[in-house]
């Protein structure tokens, strides 16, 4: 995962999704959620600290437990001219398939599918199916953050993919947060930070940082609780911070691991709707 793409204008089809930024709704039964647990206090700095390969692997242990998602979110979209907030829902599973759709108060106002391959997004309302190759400008028309499907799938579990890095620095312990903060070099000269909790090792922050370890942007990633037999942050929130534009996801129900069929990342051809390619328009 490399950067959220909010500064860039998108075209007039692109920005109909705008307030939903990307999560939708599916017509499907949700899994509940257990109760909220009260935060106990930071723990005090441990006789020794772990390191990075130990903190990467309990994370990669995590990432291999997760295989699909289905759920309801509230979505927040903010930036310096416009602010959005949608009822939506979400279906993925890895590598690289979602579907996103949108409540309105009439029904569903759009509905995104993707199989890996191939994007398309369909609105009701003006009959319209936009189609395309699954690339990052094409989920950045829809979605106003440029990732590729399978940064998306990443994003909506709360789980990045670990880059390949070049050097890792020694890992440290912020006192007041009671988190453990691991920073990795990349072989083309950026960093990231990563941050997980002290007690559970779970995943709190990740950053990539720009010029003298300035923050470019952020994943936040808070409020987990035990579904399914696992942790799941049922707060994530994604931040441009050149921009000051924030994503801010509120799952209300989720169901892991359910079994999701492969039609379900496809949007077949439908009667009366027009088809536009959007390959073939500019961006």
């Amino acid at each position: 995962m490399r950067f959220w793409y909010f500064g860039r204008r998108t075209p007039d089809y692109g920005r109909r999704t705008s307030s939903a930024v990307f999560l939708l709704v599916l017509s499907m039964s949700l899994g509940s959620c257990a109760a909220r647990r009260p935060v106990p206090p930071a723990p005090s700095q441990p006789a020794e600290l772990p390191s990075a390969q130990q903190l990467l692997a309990t994370f990669a242990a995590r990432r291999h437990t997760l295989s699909s998602l289905r759920g309801l979110a509230r979505v927040v979209y903010t930036d310096p001219q416009n602010k959005g907030t949608a009822k939506q829902a979400v279906a993925v599973s890895v590598p690289d398939r979602f579907r996103l759709e949108l409540f309105s108060p009439i029904g569903i106002a759009s509905l995104i599918a993707c199989d890996g391959q191939v994007l398309a997004a369909y609105f009701p309302k003006e009959k319209t199916i936009y189609r395309g190759a699954a690339t990052p400008l094409n989920v950045a028309r829809f979605t106003r953050v440029m990732l590729s499907p399978r940064d998306v799938v990443g994003v909506l579990l709360g789980l990045p993919a670990p880059p390949q890095y070049q050097e890792a620095r020694p890992v440290t312990f912020d006192t007041d947060r009671g988190w453990y903060r691991l920073v990795l070099t990349l072989p083309e000269g950026e960093a990231q930070v990563w941050e997980f909790d002290a007690r559970t090792l779970l995943l709190t922050r990740w950053e990539v940082l720009g010029d003298n370890d300035s923050v470019v942007a952020r994943m936040s990633l808070a409020d987990y609780r035990a579904v399914d037999g696992q942790n799941f942050p049922f707060e994530i929130i994604l931040s441009d911070l050149s921009n000051k534009q924030e994503v801010s996801i509120y799952y209300e129900k989720v169901e892991l691991n359910p079994s999701l069929p492969d039609t379900l990342f496809t949007l077949a051809p439908l009667n009366g709707v027009q088809e536009i390619d959007i390959d073939a328009i500019n961006p």
